[in-house]
């Protein structure tokens, strides 16, 4: 089991969690499987220990998710005006901007505190539990509950399984840890259902995602000598296949997967306008200093950004700046 695990967990973080009444739990915007299930185990496991909690997201919970516990209970920020907490947590969160809307209520806390697992973090909150060598934020919800002697519910280890396996392509991707293995035994020893939560969260995939995908995949491009891949996705393409951006989950991943591709993006517009790129690749290679030149950031094989200009213009400029990278020219 790594080091990281068994580091003492932010005494002040523990205090301020044990002292609280009533605590404000936030996630990032567009979340993803990570997000929610580590705003669900943190959320669930401070009910555990009596305290008066309120689960905020600025976007609604992705179908793919709705089967975990209580995630009717995540709120929208709308219903966060006007009331007061403790202290606030947020959860797979690597900035404030990231928290959308759900920001001002997270701030106007006394204390407020994160747990995250993404490297480029700033530590913009007072208390700040951040690993950028874990695989899942889901990962240091974990220690942050053994640290304050929590049990491990069957709730609890769905919601973690979906934060850990989400994050790590089912245990499959570069980023897992023998930690990230290690909290799997425990989750299974504590009643996962694993065939189950795998399947809904691995293999189902709901009709218009099915459409979305054979549109990204006739999108498909191979370049720089085969060791890239591009894939886009037009708004007219998102109303055809009557999908939602939560549809294109790990479409991205399709790309990567090809042999001889090291680097890869998707890229999207949506029906707002909004242009943005999910980029991947293999170990040796860093998508995130890609990422960072368009303002936005993630982990070394898989980071995002949105795009002030055209779908057309991002994936001309993707292309190269990918030739760039694996040519060693970055």
């Amino acid at each position: 089991m790594e080091k990281t695990q068994n580091r003492e967990f932010c005494p002040d973080m523990l205090s301020a969690l044990k002292n609280a009444n009533s605590i404000l739990l936030c996630c990032h915007i567009s979340p993803d499987g990570d997000a929610i299930g580590s705003l669900l185990a943190a959320g669930l496991t401070l009910r555990g220990m009596g305290k008066q909690i309120t689960m905020a997201c600025g976007d609604p919970t992705p179908n793919q998710f709705r089967f975990l516990p209580c995630t009717d209970e995540i709120v929208g920020p709308e219903a966060l005006q006007g009331k007061a907490f403790d202290a606030a947590l947020a959860v797979d969160t690597a900035t404030l901007e990231r928290m959308g809307a759900c920001a001002e209520a997270f701030l106007a806390a006394p204390v407020n505190m994160q747990i995250d697992h993404h490297g480029d973090n700033p530590r913009y909150a007072q208390m700040n539990a951040v690993d950028g060598s874990a695989a899942a934020a889901g990962c240091v919800v974990r220690r942050a509950m053994r640290a304050l002697d929590a049990p491990l519910t069957k709730e609890i280890a769905a919601c973690l399984y979906c934060a850990i396996s989400m994050d790590t392509g089912n245990l499959t991707q570069p980023n897992t840890t023998a930690e990230a293995f290690a909290i799997i035994s425990e989750l299974m020893e504590a009643g996962l259902d694993l065939d189950g939560a795998a399947r809904r969260l691995h293999l189902l995939r709901e009709e218009p995602s099915a459409r979305l995908l054979g549109r990204a995949l006739n999108s498909l491009k191979i370049f720089g000598n085969g060791t890239c891949a591009g894939m886009c996705i037009t708004a007219q393409d998102y109303r055809e296949a009557r999908a939602l951006p939560e549809h294109n989950s790990n479409i991205v991943n399709y790309a990567l997967n090809l042999p001889g591709v090291e680097a890869c993006f998707l890229a999207e517009e949506r029906e707002s306008g909004e242009v943005k790129a999910s980029l991947r690749s293999l170990p040796g290679w860093d998508v995130s200093v890609i990422a960072r030149r368009y303002g936005g950031g993630g982990h070394k094989q898989a980071s995002g950004l949105r795009y002030p200009g055209t779908l057309d213009d991002l994936c001309a400029l993707l292309e190269q700046d990918l030739i760039n990278l694996t040519e060693g020219k970055e």
